[in-house]
C-alpha cells in the first residue's frame, strides 16, 4: 500500500508540473465542449455522421487548447469570446446559482437563501417573515424578497 501511495505522489506532483506551463480550461472550452456533447448526442439519436465528426473535432480542439503551451494566445481567444459572450456566461451563472440555492431553501427548514444581483453574494434569511427589506453584507445593496 506504501508502494502505491508513493506512486500516486510522484504522479500528482508531475501532472502539477507538466500543468503549470499550459493553458488549462477556460470559459471557451467549457463552450466548445457543450457544443461536442449536443453534436454527439444529435449524432447517437440520428444517423447524422457529420454531427458526430463535428462533436469529436470539437473535444480534440477543447483538448487542444488545455494542454497548449501557448498561454497568451489561448488567452487572446477566451478574451475575444468573453467580449461577444460574456454577457451570457454571467447570466448563466448566476441563473444556476439561483436555482443552487433554490434548491438549498427547499432542503433548509430555517432558512431561505437568495443571490444578491450586484455582487453574487449569497444571503441567509430566516423563513417566515414575509416581506423582508435585505441587504447585502458584500456590497450593501438592499432588496425586498419573501420569505
Amino acid at each position: 500500500m506504501g508502494l502505491l501511495k508513493k506512486y500516486i505522489t510522484m504522479f500528482r506532483t508531475d501532472m502539477k508540473e507538466v500543468m503549470s506551463r499550459r493553458c488549462g480550461l477556460d470559459e471557451l472550452n467549457y463552450f466548445i465542449i457543450i457544443v461536442a456533447f449536443i453534436l454527439i448526442g444529435i449524432a447517437l439519436f440520428s444517423s447524422k455522421v457529420i454531427a458526430l465528426v463535428l462533436g469529436v473535432a470539437c473535444v480534440v480542439l477543447c483538448f487542444v487548447r488545455s494542454f497548449s503551451k501557448k498561454v497568451e494566445q489561448r488567452a487572446k481567444e477566451n478574451a475575444f469570446y468573453m467580449r461577444y459572450m460574456g454577457g451570457i456566461v454571467k447570466l448563466c451563472g448566476y441563473l444556476k446559482l439561483c436555482v443552487m440555492m433554490k434548491i438549498k431553501s427547499i432542503r433548509d427548514a430555517e432558512y431561505v437563501y437568495f443571490v444578491c444581483k450586484t455582487c453574487g453574494q449569497i444571503v441567509r434569511v430566516p423563513k417566515g417573515r414575509n416581506k423582508v427589506n435585505i441587504r447585502c453584507p458584500k456590497c450593501n445593496t438592499t432588496f425586498i424578497k419573501r420569505t
